[in-house]
C-alpha cells in the first residue's frame, strides 16, 4: 500500500477533495457547502460561446433555445480546465476523487484523465481517481454529494469510490418530454415520430440510467406523466430513506410541485431542485421535468 494511504487521519492532506464537471448543474451554494472542485462545460448558441459557472450567463438558456433557429453544440470541459481544478484542489488534498458526466454522453471523462494523467507528472505526491458516473445531471449531482459527504466523513479514497459505485448502481432519472421538437431538430428521431406525438399529446417519460436507457411510458398528458415518474418513486423509496434531485428545464412551477409532492410522500434525507444542464437540454428543449433519486 502506498505509504500516503497511511496518513493519520487528522493530516491536513488527508481527506479526500472530491471534483465534477457542471454537467451535474450544482448551485452554487452546493458546491461551496461540500467544498467541490467543478470543471466547466461550454456551450455556443446564436453564435456565442458560454463557459459554464456561477456567473449567470447562461441562466435564461432555455428562453435563448425557444427564439433560436440554430442548434446549440455543447462541448466537455478541456484537459486544462480539469487540471485547473485538480491544482486548487491538490492545495488542499493529496487525494482527489473525480466524477465524471458518462462517457457515453460525453468527452469529459476522457478529458479528466487526461488531466489527471498530467498531475501525476506535474505533482507525483497527488493522486487522481477519476469515476465515470455512468448517469447524467441531476443523478450526477447525487453521486457527487454523496461522494463529498463520505469524503467529509473521513473516508479515505477507496471508501468514496465505493460509496459512489453504489450510489451509481442505485440512482435513477426519468423526465417527461415536453416535445420532441428539439431532438428531431438535433437528428435525433425522425419528423414522423415528432408529428405522432404533437398530434395525440403524448409525453414521452424517459429514463437514463445505468441499466435502462429509453422510454418506459407514452402517457397523454403532462400530468399523467408526471404521475407515473410519481408512481416509480415510491416504488423505489417506500420505506426507505430517500435521496431526491428535482430538475427542470425552464419549469420551475412544474418542478416546485413535485419537489413538494415528495416532501409530502417520501421520508427525504435530502431533497432539492436543480435546472436540467444545457449540454443535454440543448437537444431535449424547455418544458421538461422530473427527478433522479435513490434509496437507502
Amino acid at each position: 500500500m502506498n505509504k500516503r494511504m497511511r496518513t493519520p487521519a487528522n493530516s491536513r492532506n488527508s481527506r479526500v477533495a472530491v471534483a465534477t464537471d457542471s454537467a451535474a448543474a450544482l448551485s452554487a451554494d452546493l458546491i461551496t457547502e461540500h467544498e467541490l472542485y467543478v470543471a466547466r462545460m461550454e456551450i455556443t448558441i446564436n453564435g456565442k460561446t458560454y463557459v459554464d459557472g456561477s456567473n449567470g450567463d447562461l441562466d435564461d438558456f432555455y428562453s435563448q433555445l425557444t427564439e433560436s433557429s440554430e442548434v446549440p453544440t455543447t462541448s466537455a470541459p478541456r484537459p486544462s480546465e480539469y487540471l485547473e481544478q485538480f491544482h486548487a484542489a491538490a492545495e488542499k488534498s493529496d487525494y482527489i476523487f473525480c466524477v465524471s458526466l458518462s462517457a457515453r454522453l460525453s468527452a469529459a471523462y476522457d478529458s479528466a484523465l487526461v488531466a489527471s494523467e498530467a498531475m501525476a507528472k506535474e505533482r507525483p505526491g497527488t493522486t487522481v481517481r477519476v469515476f465515470d458516473s455512468e448517469t447524467a445531471a441531476s443523478s450526477q449531482a447525487l453521486i457527487v454529494l454523496a461522494a463529498a459527504r463520505a469524503a467529509a466523513g473521513g473516508g479515505r479514497l477507496e471508501e468514496v469510490e465505493n460509496v459512489a459505485r453504489t450510489v451509481a448502481g442505485k440512482v435513477r432519472l426519468l423526465a417527461v418530454l415536453d416535445t420532441l421538437h428539439y431532438i428531431h431538430r438535433s437528428g435525433r428521431v425522425p419528423k414522423i415520430a415528432v408529428w405522432a406525438t404533437n398530434a395525440l399529446n403524448i409525453k414521452p417519460v424517459m429514463e437514463y440510467s445505468v441499466r435502462n436507457i429509453g422510454a418506459i411510458a407514452r402517457p397523454r398528458s403532462t400530468r399523467r406523466a408526471l404521475e407515473r415518474i410519481q408512481k416509480e418513486m415510491l416504488g423505489d423509496l417506500g420505506g426507505k430513506i430517500a435521496h431526491v434531485n428535482v430538475m427542470h428545464a425552464g419549469a420551475a412551477d412544474r418542478a416546485e410541485g413535485l419537489r413538494t409532492w415528495a416532501s409530502e410522500n417520501l421520508n427525504c434525507a435530502e431533497l432539492f431542485i436543480t435546472q436540467f444542464h444545457p449540454f443535454m437540454g440543448a437537444h431535449t428543449g424547455p418544458g421538461l421535468v422530473g427527478a433522479s433519486w435513490w434509496g437507502e
